[in-house]
């Protein structure tokens, strides 16, 4: 039987999965090349302004871009050569006709400014039930993403091509 981590403790432990995952995703955008989800084939994935670069050493240094088209700037390659991981960003998922909008955390996976999907509904509660719909969705949507990433990370030969790509200027 596996036993349990205290927070703090899978914390520390798996911290650095979630700038991961954000740097991935964005390295996947920049390439075209966002992973399928079976949920959901036609998936898109798009990244804007404002992101938040960081260091995995902790330096004090951060690097921060604005604007929808901060995700090709140049200082984005800059950042991956330096080292920096994606420690927050906006991003838009969009699924046949529906778009969330939402700024993810890497440190906590907190999800922020969240706009959902959904349509005016002059019934309160179908309107409640459709907003509860869509939050439901855009995590289910999120936990897939990371299903895809967690294999490539969990593989260490992997993981350190990956990194020495994103080194390179991917």
């Amino acid at each position: 039987m596996a036993s349990e981590l205290a927070p703090l403790e899978a914390f520390e432990r798996y911290g650095a999965l979630g700038p991961d995952f954000l740097t991935w995703l964005l390295v996947r955008v920049l390439e075209d090349k966002v992973p399928g989800i079976p949920s959901e084939p036609g998936l898109k994935l798009d990244v804007q302004g404002p992101l938040q670069f960081a260091s995995e050493a902790g330096e004090a240094r951060k690097v921060t871009l604005s604007g929808e088209e901060a995700a090709t700037a140049p200082e984005v390659i800059s950042a991956l050569r330096r080292g920096k991981r994606l420690m927050r960003g906006k991003f838009l998922l969009t699924a046949v006709e529906d778009t969330w909008t939402f700024t993810l955390d890497g440190g906590t996976f907190d999800l922020r400014s969240l706009k959902l999907p959904v349509p005016p509904i002059p019934d309160a509660e179908s309107y409640l039930e459709a907003r509860i719909e869509a939050v439901l969705r855009v995590y289910t949507l999120l936990d897939e993403l990371f299903e895809a990433f967690l294999p490539e990370r969990l593989s260490p030969d992997t993981w350190r091509e990956e990194l020495a790509r994103w080194a390179r200027g991917i």
